[in-house]
Protein backbone atom coordinates (compact mmCIF):
# COMPACT_ATOMS: atom_id res chain seq x y z
CA UNK A 1 0.00 0.00 0.00
CA UNK A 2 1.30 3.41 -0.92
CA UNK A 3 1.42 6.14 1.73
CA UNK A 4 0.49 9.57 0.43
CA UNK A 5 0.81 11.30 3.79
CA UNK A 6 4.41 12.51 3.91
CA UNK A 7 4.39 12.95 7.69
CA UNK A 8 3.08 9.42 8.26
CA UNK A 9 5.63 8.07 5.76
CA UNK A 10 8.47 9.69 7.72
CA UNK A 11 7.37 8.03 10.97
CA UNK A 12 6.52 4.64 9.41
CA UNK A 13 9.56 4.01 7.23
CA UNK A 14 13.28 4.29 7.85
CA UNK A 15 13.99 8.03 8.28
CA UNK A 16 16.01 9.74 5.57
CA UNK A 17 16.94 13.32 4.73
CA UNK A 18 14.45 13.45 1.84
CA UNK A 19 11.61 12.03 3.93
CA UNK A 20 12.38 14.52 6.70
CA UNK A 21 12.26 17.48 4.28
CA UNK A 22 9.07 16.18 2.65
CA UNK A 23 7.43 15.71 6.06
CA UNK A 24 8.46 19.17 7.27
CA UNK A 25 7.03 20.83 4.16
CA UNK A 26 3.76 18.89 4.53
CA UNK A 27 3.62 19.78 8.23
CA UNK A 28 4.14 23.45 7.37
CA UNK A 29 1.10 23.24 5.07
CA UNK A 30 -1.12 21.81 7.81
CA UNK A 31 -0.67 18.05 7.47
CA UNK A 32 -0.19 15.85 10.52
CA UNK A 33 0.44 12.15 11.01
CA UNK A 34 -3.32 11.58 11.19
CA UNK A 35 -4.58 14.31 8.85
CA UNK A 36 -3.82 15.02 5.20
CA UNK A 37 -4.63 18.61 4.23
CA UNK A 38 -6.46 18.89 0.92
CA UNK A 39 -4.33 20.51 -1.78
CA UNK A 40 -1.09 20.26 0.17
CA UNK A 41 0.92 19.36 -2.95
CA UNK A 42 -0.09 22.59 -4.71
CA UNK A 43 0.59 24.58 -1.54
CA UNK A 44 4.11 23.13 -1.31
CA UNK A 45 4.65 23.73 -5.04
CA UNK A 46 3.57 27.37 -4.67
CA UNK A 47 5.40 27.98 -1.40
CA UNK A 48 6.47 31.59 -1.02
CA UNK A 49 8.67 31.21 2.08
CA UNK A 50 11.88 32.16 0.31
CA UNK A 51 13.70 32.56 3.63
CA UNK A 52 12.94 28.96 4.66
CA UNK A 53 16.15 26.95 4.77
CA UNK A 54 14.36 24.02 3.08
CA UNK A 55 12.86 26.10 0.25
CA UNK A 56 15.28 24.85 -2.43
CA UNK A 57 14.80 21.23 -1.38
CA UNK A 58 10.98 21.11 -1.17
CA UNK A 59 9.07 18.39 -3.04
CA UNK A 60 6.67 18.98 -5.94
CA UNK A 61 8.67 21.83 -7.49
CA UNK A 62 7.81 22.83 -11.02
CA UNK A 63 10.35 21.57 -13.58
CA UNK A 64 12.56 24.39 -14.88
CA UNK A 65 12.00 23.61 -18.55
CA UNK A 66 8.16 23.75 -18.41
CA UNK A 67 6.68 27.28 -18.38
CA UNK A 68 4.00 27.93 -15.72
CA UNK A 69 0.40 28.03 -16.93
Amino acid sequence: MRMHNLVERFFSLVPSRKRAIDAKCAECMGCTKDHLEEGYKNEIRNCSALTCSLYLFRPYKMPKNIPPQ
